[in-house]
C-alpha cells in the first residue's frame, strides 16, 4: 500500500484491482481522456431468454409493458489512479446500455438510486480535501441529470459506498479515513433532520479496523436493513475468511463488529463473495460469486463464472440459483471487475455487469457485459456497453451501478 498524502492535494492510498472483492472498486491517481466520452455502445437483440426454455430456442420479446424498467440506470466509471476513486458519472439506457445524449459531465465517489429509479443520491469530494458531500439529483424524462441540492453535513473522509431507501428519506454510507493509521466507518443520514447514527472500526484502503468491506452497500426499501460483503479479521488483524453481513439501521452507534449479523461465512479459498443486494422488504437477498479457473496472468487468460443466487436473510440459506454467467478469456486488467448488481427498487430486475473486455490497447474503450435478470422467472435481457477509452497509464477497470 502506497501512504497517504496529507498535503493540500489529498489522495487515498493505492491499491491493486484484484484486491477489490474486498475493498470497494476503486484504485489509484489519473484521469479518463475526455476526448474517448464519445463511444459507440453495443447491445444485442433486446429480447428475453428463459432458463426454462435453454435449448428449445423459445424467448420473449421484452416489450415496455412487459418490462417496467426503470428507463435509465446510472454509473460511476472506475480508473486505475484516480484521485480519491472519483469517476466520470455515466446516464444510459436500461434497455441497450446505450448513454443518453446529454451526459452530467461530473465526477462523483458513490452513487446510489431512488423513487422508482428517478431520483439519484451522489457523494462528491469537496475540492482537494479528505472530505465528502452528499447531494440529491432527480433524471429527467430524456435522461438529463438536474440540480444537486446538498444532504446533511460535510461527511469526514471519502465516501466509498452509498446506498438509500426506496423514498430517499435514509442513507447509509461507508467513508474511508484520511490517514491509515485511523479506521473508516459506516453511518445512516435521516435525511429529514440530519440525525446521523454511525459505527466505527472499518477497514478501508489498508485502513485499521477490524471489520474489512467498504464495498458496495445495499439497503432494504424500507431502510430497515443494509447489507455488504468484506472480510472477517482475527488475532493481529489477520484476515480469516469471506462474510456476507447484515446490519439494522435501528442499531445502536459504537464498533461495527459488535453490531453486525454474519450470514453467510465463507474461506478465503473458493469463489469470491462479489457483491449483494437486499429484496426491497430486506426478508431475502441476492448474492453473486465468482469462481476463477485457472491462473490470471498478463499472458494467460482465464474463465470466471458468476453465480447469482437468491437467499434468506434469516440464515443465508439458497432458495434458488437466478443466473450462472461465464466471462472466457479474462486478462489480468480485468481479473478484479467481479460482479457489481443493481436491484431495482420494485424488486423486479437485477442488473448484473460481469465482464470487462479490453481491446488491443488502452486506448480501444473497453466492453462491458451484462444482464439484466427477472427475477421471478430468471429470463434474462443480454447487453453490451463501452467505457470510456484511456490515456497514459489510467485504465478503466471497473463500474459501480445504480438502478
Amino acid at each position: 500500500m502506497a501512504g497517504l498524502g496529507l498535503g493540500r492535494r489529498v489522495s487515498l492510498p493505492v491499491i491493486t484491482f484484484a484486491a477489490l472483492a474486498l475493498a470497494c472498486a476503486m484504485a489509484g491517481c489519473g484521469a479518463p481522456n475526455p476526448a474517448s466520452q464519445h463511444e459507440t455502445v453495443a447491445s444485442r437483440p433486446e429480447t428475453l431468454v428463459s432458463n426454462d426454455g435453454a435449448g428449445t430456442g423459445r424467448t420473449a420479446t421484452l416489450g415496455p409493458s412487459a418490462a417496467k424498467l426503470p428507463r435509465y440506470f446510472a454509473d460511476i466509471v472506475r480508473f486505475s489512479g484516480s484521485v480519491a476513486g472519483a469517476g466520470p458519472v455515466q446516464i444510459r439506457s436500461s434497455a441497450t446500455g446505450a448513454l443518453v445524449p446529454h451526459q452530467p459531465a461530473i465526477e462523483a465517489l458513490a452513487i446510489a438510486a431512488y423513487d422508482g429509479g428517478r431520483r439519484l443520491v451522489v457523494a462528491r469530494q469537496v475540492g482537494d480535501r479528505c472530505a465528502s458531500r452528499l447531494y440529491r439529483a432527480t433524471l429527467s424524462a430524456d435522461g438529463s441529470l438536474g440540480r444537486f441540492t446538498r444532504l446533511g453535513r460535510v461527511v469526514r473522509g471519502f465516501v466509498t459506498s452509498v446506498a438509500t431507501d426506496a423514498a430517499g428519506s435514509t442513507i447509509g454510507y461507508f467513508a474511508g479515513p484520511c490517514s491509515k493509521s485511523a479506521s473508516g466507518y459506516l453511518a445512516v443520514l435521516t435525511a429529514s433532520n440530519g440525525l446521523l447514527r454511525r459505527w466505527t472500526g472499518v477497514a478501508v484502503y489498508g485502513s485499521g479496523g477490524t471489520v474489512v468491506t467498504g464495498t458496495a452497500l445495499s439497503e432494504s426499501a424500507t431502510g430497515r436493513l443494509l447489507a455488504f460483503t468484506g472480510a472477517a479479521t482475527g488475532a493481529g488483524g489477520r484476515i480469516t475468511g469471506q462474510r456476507v453481513w447484515v446490519l439494522r439501521t435501528s442499531a445502536a452507534s459504537g464498533p461495527l463488529a459488535r453490531r453486525i449479523r454474519a450470514v453467510i461465512s465463507k474461506p478465503l479459498t473458493g469463489p469470491a463473495l462479489s457483491s449483494v443486494v437486499l429484496s426491497p422488504d430486506g426478508r431475502s437477498f441476492y448474492l453473486c460469486t465468482v469462481a476463477t479457473k485457472g491462473t490470471v496472468s498478463a499472458h494467460k487468460p482465464v474463465t470466471q463464472t458468476a453465480v447469482i443466487t437468491a437467499r434468506q436473510t434469516s440464515d443465508g440459506a439458497s432458495t434458488s440459483t437466478v443466473a450462472k454467467l461465464t466471462a472466457t478469456g479474462v486478462t489480468f486488467l480485468g481479473q478484479g471487475f467481479g460482479c457489481p448488481m443493481a436491484l431495482t427498487p420494485n424488486g423486479r430486475y437485477l442488473l448484473a455487469p460481469y465482464q470487462l473486455r479490453y481491446g488491443s490497447s488502452t486506448s480501444v474503450p473497453p466492453l462491458v457485459r451484462a444482464e439484466v435478470i427477472r427475477t421471478s422467472s430468471h429470463a434474462r435481457l443480454a447487453m453490451s456497453f463501452q467505457l470510456p477509452g484511456s490515456a497514459g497509464m489510467s485504465v478503466a477497470v471497473g463500474v459501480s451501478i445504480a438502478w
